[in-house]
């Protein structure tokens, strides 16, 4: 396994317990009532999450040259937004009455998309509160297949799937047979939509060097290949938190400029994958504080 997937492991903490309490919690209480009380539990996570804090102190401190003091206030910052994000979730899997106000920026270009015989690849990323996306566009006219991290317990993983079922969303589990490629090329053949991460490698050799906030990360290059491979659009889609009520919806396409368009599937990918990272570079000048990937994203 690599270091990265070793440093971050992603899953939602709080135990079985814990997160069947928060379901049910959230269908009579307003979820900004917990918020304070995530301030309590960021020490714990930095002292017991060093790997994950060095990585995100680094972020702070190196890609936007903050000072060492404003480097861990912008970290436990970013931990408090982190966890307020998470329990946005659950209050929406919850069913109960925590709406959110919603503004979009894009929504013609979603709209153009979904109203195309053709499907097209959604490239999501560790940016805001993505997994909001499915609950929040909301559209009845192409099924969106989602990959989605499979290691989250059964409980949570269930009450999720079945509320992404009922928004016209497919989740579909990274397996190591790699057969889920096969459902995402099916989906692809019925014109539906594909949604992939598109800022983490997982320790895939398909990967690409880009610039990307004054140095070179690697990006993957599968999700693109893909689109490019079967000769659909992408559009990336970021879900940033702006108030404790309101979220901002950014929609735009990833779009090749005339030098970069190639007949190799390869080639054009890459230049996918770097547009994408301009377009990841552009929100996150935004709004720092809202970036989740909690390993040394520069790494060599």
């Amino acid at each position: 396994m690599s270091q990265e997937n070793r440093a971050w492991k992603g899953t939602t903490g709080g135990g079985k317990l814990g997160q069947e309490g928060l379901l049910f919690l959230f269908k009579f209480v307003n979820v900004r009532v917990l918020y304070p009380m995530i301030a309590v539990t960021i020490p714990f996570y930095i002292i017991f999450g060093l790997s994950a804090y060095k990585a995100i102190y680094q972020y702070f401190h190196r890609r936007w040259e903050y000072s060492s003091w404003k480097s861990f206030r912008k970290v436990f910052r970013n931990y408090y937004l982190f966890g307020q994000m998470i329990l946005d979730r659950f209050a929406v899997l919850s069913g109960g009455k925590n709406n959110f106000e919603i503004t979009i920026t894009g929504q013609e270009y979603f709209d153009q998309f979904i109203n195309n015989e053709k499907g097209f690849l959604i490239a999501s990323s560790h940016f805001g509160n993505f997994e909001l996306n499915g609950y929040l566009l909301k559209q009845d006219k192409k099924k969106i297949n989602a990959i989605i991290y499979g290691g989250e317990r059964k409980e949570y993983q269930e009450k999720r799937n079945q509320i992404l079922r009922a928004h016209n969303i497919n989740p579909i589990s990274v397996q190591d047979d790699m057969s889920h490629l096969f459902e995402l090329q099916k989906a692809v053949n019925h014109g539906e939509i594909i949604c992939m991460p598109c800022d983490r490698i997982l320790g895939s050799p398909k990967n690409v060097l880009c610039d990307f906030l004054g140095a070179k990360a690697k990006f993957p290059v599968g999700s693109f290949y893909i689109a490019a491979q079967y000769d659909i659009s992408v559009l990336s889609i970021f879900v940033a938190k702006e108030t404790t009520k309101r979220y901002h919806i950014f929609v735009k396409p990833i779009q090749l400029q005339e030098e970069e368009k190639s007949d190799n599937n390869i080639a054009t990918a890459k230049a996918l994958a770097q547009n994408f990272a301009k377009e990841l570079e552009k929100i996150l000048k935004q709004y720092p504080e809202q970036w989740f990937n909690y390993y040394d994203f520069w790494a060599a």
